[in-house]
């Protein structure tokens, strides 16, 4: 008893350490009480139906743009409500999910998914609608061309003599831009295939152009079995050939020749080190520790504090910050982060969150970055992607905008601020997620979450999606890396 009370006297004694922590880094002490994030809902007793309606009426209350975006959510009612009615009594369990994720997916916002527990029902949908593969990889240029950017060797697209980019006119008897246009990506489960991490979550693009590289992706997928005619001109070559590809189950492996919204995989690591160029670069992953993703990640700040120390002793003449897939965290560590390359402080952010008490939304506080030692004072390139998410977006706005800042990447970030965490549980062991808070600006205005599929951090300069540059890309080059070192030497001319 006397181990179990001295355990006791410990925890509560760092669960105080934490909280006066908390308040005195954030000073939105409000951000942190619980009793402001909604009450989670435990639907997965109820009928299918039932439980569609009321996880619809708690959606539609608490989520926190539908302004901003337009949400229209009777009209999502009545588009979704008959078929979760039909798949409902028929126990069509594999219906239920597609109506459910495409009801989702109908919300353009990376922080609303639909997350299975049991992954076999994902699993076997994404094997019946886009289990085959025809051994390429597409890509969409800047000129609006598409191409093969990438073929897998010994496949039927090599066989049939496409060379990587080459020109697809027409695919299955459509011109190729119209046949991307009807892919319809909300309708189409695939991240089982992918081989990219957290498998079993699945999130709508937030903005245009992410919706159009999985469209993109997409269109090179279909039902094993699927013959298609692809119309196609080689590099070099005026001249049109036609050839027939056949779907073959390859287990999703063209999905991993190209991917412009990658991920590392999900980790607390840091790394960095000197490129041989001489410019600092740090890797950066997330603001989470993995076991506890809701603790401030004091060690993450010291370890970027020791990595920019080195490269000011190494006196590196620039450093690159790689946000690529960074997977966020906390907004207040995002903002201690940015305070490495800003010498007074500044805003980050008012925090709105949904009150149910009140049943609107309130103000909880305000994050500010406060300048951290050492300071950084030469140039700093942030790399992001579509994949670069929620508070890493912040930290990718707030390093950009710093006084030597700035940002490279073929695409901007997702376009998905808001405050994650709220939770619905749903039969079939699946999990609707969504944010029930926003961050906004001085005036009140919403930051960085897309509105009418336009948002987030957009590059400053926009790296190219030339022929070459595709191609380099597919064959595994990191063009981004080399347009960031290239960028820094530009800067250094001036």
């Amino acid at each position: 008893m006397k181990g179990t009370k001295g355990s006791a006297f410990l925890f509560l004694l760092s669960l105080f350490f934490i909280l006066f922590c908390w308040n005195d880094l954030t000073g939105t002490a409000d951000a942190a009480n619980s009793q402001l994030r909604p009450q989670k809902a435990d639907l997965r007793n109820r009928n299918w139906t039932e439980a569609f309606k009321l996880a619809h009426e708690k959606l539609s209350r608490e989520y926190p743009f539908t302004e901003w975006k337009e949400i229209d959510w009777d009209s999502l009612h009545d588009t979704f409500l008959p078929r979760i009615e039909q798949a409902s009594a028929a126990g069509n369990e594999k219906a239920y999910y597609l109506a459910l994720r495409e009801y989702l997916f109908s919300i353009p916002d990376g922080h609303v998914a639909l997350e299975a527990g049991d992954p076999r029902i994902p699993n076997s949908i994404s094997m019946e609608m886009v289990g085959g593969g025809y051994g390429l990889a597409l890509a969409e240029l800047d000129d609006f061309r598409v191409i093969a950017a990438a073929i897998l060797p010994g496949c039927q697209a090599e066989q049939a003599c496409i060379e990587p980019g080459a020109e697809i006119i027409t695919w299955d008897g459509l011109p190729v831009r119209k046949a991307l246009d009807n892919v319809k990506v909300g309708a189409t489960p695939y991240r089982p295939l992918t081989g990219e991490p957290l498998p079993g979550i699945e999130s709508p693009p937030a903005t245009g152009e992410h919706y159009r590289l999985e469209q993109v992706r997409l269109l090179a997928r279909a039902p094993i079995g699927t013959r298609v005619c692809v119309v196609y001109k080689n590099p070099g070559s005026e001249n049109l050939q036609t050839t027939f590809l056949t779907a073959t189950d390859d287990r999703g492996v063209t999905f991993s020749l190209l991917n412009f919204a990658s991920r590392p995989g999900f980790s607390d690591r840091i790394d960095y080190w000197i490129l041989p160029e001489g410019y600092g670069y740090l890797l950066l992953r997330t603001e989470v520790y993995l076991n506890d993703m809701t603790v401030y990640k004091a060690r993450i700040l010291e370890e970027v504090r020791e990595a920019v120390s080195f490269f000011i002793d190494t006196d590196v003449m620039g450093m690159i910050v790689d946000l690529r897939g960074y997977y966020g965290g906390l907004d207040e560590l995002a903002a201690d982060l940015s305070g490495f390359f800003y010498p007074e402080e500044n805003f980050y952010g008012y925090l709105e969150i949904y009150d149910s008490n009140e049943g609107s939304f309130r103000r909880a506080g305000e994050v500010r970055i406060k300048p951290q030692e050492p300071t950084f004072e030469r140039p700093v390139v942030i790399l992001v992607n579509p994949a670069t998410k929620s508070s890493g977006e912040g930290l990718a706005k707030y390093i950009s905008l710093s006084p030597r800042g700035h940002s490279v990447g073929f695409h901007g970030t997702n376009g998905s601020f808001g405050l994650a965490g709220g939770e619905i549980f749903m039969p079939l062991d699946l999990k609707i997620r969504y944010p029930f808070g926003r961050y906004v600006d001085r005036e009140g205005q919403i930051q960085l979450d897309s509105r009418n599929r336009i948002g987030g951090v957009s590059v400053v300069y926009r790296i190219p999606k030339t022929l070459d540059n595709v191609l380099a890309f597919a064959e595994g080059i990191d063009v981004e890396l080399e347009y960031a070192v290239n960028y820094l030497r530009w800067i250094g001319n001036w």
